[in-house]
Formats: structure tokens, sequence, C-alpha cells
């Protein structure tokens, strides 16, 4: 059968066949390395995961250490006790109680306005949401408010938590998601600069 083929093809033939098992060799090397670079991505990948979930977790449980001595009833305390526009205040009452100065029926319905109830955060309360590990309730103003910039000051302090110039927070602060927030310049004067507010909050309460 072999008798017929040239010396020299024969040669190159048995060199083919002999090439054949390290080709073979090679392929596997390289299915294989192939297989392990995948498998080694798969496991950096699934590290990478575990680490986020574990950061998260850590996120989680710091937000909840901070705020599981919440008082449920801050916003009543802190928000809906402030008093806004006092300069204003100052100003007309100097005006109502200097007997020199002629009654005006707008000026004492507008420190009526600002001393009494209507200028008063007052926010109602939402149906509460359940989850596993807290509880969420939405607080909308029942009525926008007339605030100055130092008033907004104020108010922001009580809602993030943070100082803001000579304004704090109050204590065992649940919480609290600015959802919805407008602001709307109403007047301005050489003393006063009106603003009206409204906004929607969310109390979030960890259980």
């Amino acid at each position: 059968m072999f008798t017929n083929i040239p010396q020299q093809r024969l040669i190159l033939y048995l060199m083919l066949a002999g090439l054949l098992p390290i080709l073979f060799v090679l392929f596997e090397f390289y299915s294989q390395q192939n297989s392990l670079n995948d498998l080694g991505d798969a496991i950096s990948h699934v590290q990478q995961m575990a680490l986020l979930r574990e950061k998260k977790q850590a996120v989680n449980m710091a937000v909840r250490q901070q705020f599981r001595d919440a008082d449920h009833f801050y916003i009543d305390k802190n928000l809906e006790t402030l008093n806004f526009l006092e300069p204003e205040v100052e100003g007309l009452q100097k005006i109502v109680n200097n007997k020199n100065f002629p009654e005006d029926d707008a000026i004492k319905k507008r420190l009526d306005f600002l001393i009494g109830t209507g200028n008063n955060m007052v926010f109602s309360e939402g149906i509460v949401q359940s989850y596993p590990l807290f509880q969420e309730t939405t607080e909308t103003l029942v009525h926008p408010v007339e605030v100055n910039i130092s008033d907004l000051k104020k108010i922001l302090a009580k809602i993030e938590g943070v100082d803001i110039g000579p304004y704090t927070p109050g204590p065992n602060r649940p919480q609290l998601i600015i959802i919805d927030f407008k602001l709307d310049k109403k007047s301005v004067s050489e003393k006063n600069e009106v603003y009206v507010l409204n906004l929607k909050l969310l109390k979030r309460e960890y259980l």
C-alpha cells in the first residue's frame, strides 16, 4: 500500500501524523484554559456581587441604627410648632400698638394671619405602608405657608437633619425625604422677602 508513495511524501505524512497528538493536546489545553478563565470571571463576579451586597447591608444597618430611636411625633413637635416671618410680625405689632397710628383693618388682618394658625405648618398623614423592616407614611402640607429665607433654612434643618446656619435639627428625627417641593416668590419689599412654600414628605420609620 505504501510502496507506491514517494519516500519524501511518506515522510511528510508521518510528520503530519506525529503532529496530530500535539495539536490535539494544544486544543485541549486552550479549551481548558478558556474554561478556567470563564470560571475565574464567574467567581470574580460572584465576589463583587457579595461585596456590594455586604456594603449595602452595612449601609442599611447603619441607617437603621441611626433612626432606631426616632420620635413618631417629630413632625408635630418640630415642624408644626414653627413660627414664620417674625421680622414682619414684629413690625406689624409695633404699628398696631402705636396709639398715634390710625387703625388699619388690612394690617390687623395680616397680623392675625401670621400669628394665628393660618400660617402654621399642618401636615396630613397618609396611609401607612408597612414593610418587613420599616414603615412609610406620606405627610402632605394641608395648606401652603408664607416664609422668608431664614424660615426656609429653619425648615430644611429640621427635615434634612443637618445644621444650616444657626438652625439645628430636632432630637430623634425619623428619616424624612422630600418628595414634592414648591417655592413661589410672593412679594419683595425693602425689609421683607416672602415666599409661598408647599411640600410633601415621606416619613420612614424603622421597626
